[in-house]
Formats: C-alpha cells, structure tokens, sequence
C-alpha cells in the first residue's frame, strides 16, 4: 500500500512536464498533479501524453477548469487520459475564480455552486455510469457512451477553499483539494464541512488533500522571501485573505503575510525537519497531501532533492502500512 503523497508540477512546456514526471516517477513519488494556467499548454492534453510514458505513478489534474470546458467535453477528454492509464487518474475540477473567468475569457461567474453541481453530475454520469440525462438550469445533456465502451469510474476531486464548496464536496466528490490551506484551516473548517456534506447525502465521507509547500531552505529570511512571491497575487483575493484569518493568520494591514503564517504554511529546514512536518499533517487526521516546492536559488537542484526527499517518505510510510 503507498501513501498518499503526491507533488504538484508548474511546467511552462510539455517537454519539461514530461522530463519531471519521469523523474518523479523514478523518485517514487506515487502522485503527481498538474494544474492548469489560463493561457498556456492544455493540461488534460499534457497529461494523456504524459500518460503513455509512464508505467505506474498516479496523476491528476489539479486543477481543470470548468467554465473553459463543457462537461461532456471534460469527460470525453478523461475517458482518453483514463484509457492509457487505467486506475491511475484522477480529476481535479474547480470553477477558479472571477477575474479568470470573467475578465480573461469573457464569461460569466454566476452561481458557481449550482453550476457545479449540475457539471460534476453529468461528470458522474458519463465517467461512472456511461450515460447522463439532465436537464438544468446550466446544462441540457443527454448523451451515452458506446456500447464497447466501460465507464472507468474516475475519481472526481473538488478544488475548495471556503466552507461551502466542502461541504458541496462532501456530498458529490471523491475528495477535495485546498491550496494555501493551513492545518489549523483543515481541522476547522474543511474536514467538519465535509463531513457535513457527506452526512446530507448519506455517504462516506471523501478524503481531503492538503496543499504543502515547501521551501528547500534553512535561512528564514530566504524563505520569507520566497514566501512573499509564492503567495503573490492570493493575498489580494478576498477568499484567501478570509482563509488566513478563519486559521488564525490574518495577513498584516499591508497584506504581508505575517512571520508566523509562513512558518505555519510552508515547510523548509533540513532534510530532518521537511520529513518531520510531513508526518506531522498525517498525524493531524489530513488523508492525503499535496507537495509544491518553491525555489530559493537552484530550482532544478532543489526540486530533485524534495523529490528525493518525498520518494523517501513514501517508502518509509508505504513499508511502515504494511507491517
């Protein structure tokens, strides 16, 4: 049994995305996401080629954006990527937020969590049943997959950031994912949420993956820094800005983050100590977790280590589950 560990991969080509996937697979990484930009190679595309050349490490999208595709047109593309890799996909979808949609393709952002739950029933229906049938405020789809074809029932993993969508995951998801969410966020108000949400549908409750940046660095000014450009354009966004204070780290009048949110937020240090804070979000109750590494001076030098450093941890949690 593997941990549930994975690493998220910002490539700017789909060459490069391949060479690291490569190596992350070498590492032993069981995990690998990659997200999507609003303007730039397409993702599922990255990922379906990205599936041919690897044998058994898992991927994910994280995130696809919903309001760029159709539903029907999401699926079709995660039947291809799950055909090639079967049991190794899952979908991250997420509805991104206003001033993508909205001001970079035109469209509007209205009512985002009716929307998406009309968008993850026909994903459900297709991928998990092989026909939907629905008739919506946001979509009219009647559609079945051939005869020949077998529904590859893959898992459905909602980006979420505020209480609601978790609790909207927590009813119709297989799981939910949350970038810059703080432990003390998770335990608050992701997991309860949840939970929640899986009680008002009468199902299990889905695994949540927590976002964990790392820093290969033990000089905190270096990291703070580096922290300072992570973060970027997020401390400006009011979800954001509200996630840091509901965890207990609102961000400075300036909108700063404070010392004590990036100490809390990423994890750097010695190889000891990255290890360390890894357990330690296990042992807090979080399912799953989902590595970044951010740079301080020699990007490919310092993402090979964390990788290295992350096939490790994998190996010594995956014997430690067995035994």
């Amino acid at each position: 049994m593997s941990v549930a560990l994975g690493i998220t991969l910002f490539r700017p080509t789909v060459q490069s995305l391949l060479q690291s996937v490569e190596q992350a697979e070498e590492a032993g990484i069981p995990m690998v996401w990659v997200p999507s930009e609003p303007v730039g190679p397409d993702s599922l595309t990255a990922l379906a080629i990205v599936a041919a050349r690897t044998r058994k490490i898992q991927l994910g999208s994280g995130i696809a954006v919903t309001y760029s595709r159709h539903p029907v047109t999401l699926a079709n593309q995660a039947l291809a990527i799950a055909e090639v890799a079967p049991e190794r996909f899952r979908l991250g979808i997420g509805v991104s937020h206003p001033f993508v949609v909205e001001r970079m393709y035109g469209l509007p952002f209205q009512k985002p969590m009716e929307y998406l739950r009309e968008y993850v029933g026909i994903l459900r229906g297709l991928l998990w049943n092989g026909e939907v049938k629905q008739q919506g405020k946001h979509f009219s789809v009647d559609v079945q997959l051939p005869a020949t074809s077998v529904p590859p029932r893959t898992p459905l993993i909602l980006a979420a950031v505020q209480k609601n969508m978790f609790r909207l995951a927590g009813e119709i998801a297989d799981g939910a994912m949350v970038s810059w969410g703080l432990l003390s966020y998770m335990k608050t108000v992701a997991l309860p949420a949840l939970q929640e949400g899986a009680a008002l549908a009468g199902r299990p409750v889905p695994g949540v993956i927590a976002s964990a940046p790392v820093i290969y660095s033990t000089d905190f000014t270096q990291v703070r820094q580096v922290a300072y450009q992570a973060l970027g354009r997020y401390v400006y966004m009011p979800v954001y800005q509200k996630l840091f204070a509901d965890a207990g780290f609102p961000l400075l009048p300036d909108l700063r983050p404070s010392d004590e949110l990036i100490k809390e937020m990423f994890i750097y240090g010695d190889d000891a100590t990255i290890l360390h804070r890894l357990g330690a979000i296990y042992e807090a109750g979080i399912d799953e977790v989902q590595v970044a590494a951010y740079p301080a001076q020699d990007p490919l030098r310092e993402e090979l280590a964390i990788m290295n450093l992350l096939g490790e941890f994998a190996r010594k949690n995956s014997a430690r589950q067995s035994s």
